[in-house]
């Protein structure tokens, strides 16, 4: 009865593991997908590197704000774009919460974006797609 039940714990410790690392690497894929599209959306009207492409979609004013944080911030983060950081360091306003923007992202810069963008890119051990930076 004891090999039983600790089979069935070893059984069940797998399953979950495997769930789990199912679930990590579906994440991957989808944010891959995700830092792909938003690339080529910026190379779509801008020249260069992925990051350059995105450095100009993000400065570029005809753009909304909603999509600069979501296609150009957001990427430019996950690709631990340190060419961007001083640029998006100018739109941050020392506001890591995103107060001032709250209801807001149609008229301004998304702060708690920028603020998550910096810190993904200046942190040490942060998951990064900096592979797709071509």
């Amino acid at each position: 009865m004891k090999r039983f039940r600790i089979g069935l714990a070893v059984i069940i410790a797998g399953i979950l593991l495997a769930v789990m690392l199912t679930g990590i690497l579906a994440v991957d894929i989808w944010i891959r997908h995700d830092v792909k599209e938003n690339i080529a959306i910026a190379q779509e009207n801008y020249s260069g590197s992925a990051e350059e492409a995105l450095i100009s979609f993000l400065q570029d004013e005809k753009n909304s704000f909603n999509d600069r944080t979501h296609v150009a911030v957001w990427t430019l983060g996950m690709l631990k774009s340190t060419k961007a950081l001083p640029v998006l360091k100018g739109y941050y306003h020392d506001d890591p919460k995103g107060l001032s923007c709250k209801g807001h992202h149609n008229q301004m810069q998304c702060q708690y974006g920028l603020h998550k963008a910096i810190v993904q890119i200046e942190g040490r051990w942060m998951y990064s797609t900096a592979g797709l930076n071509r």
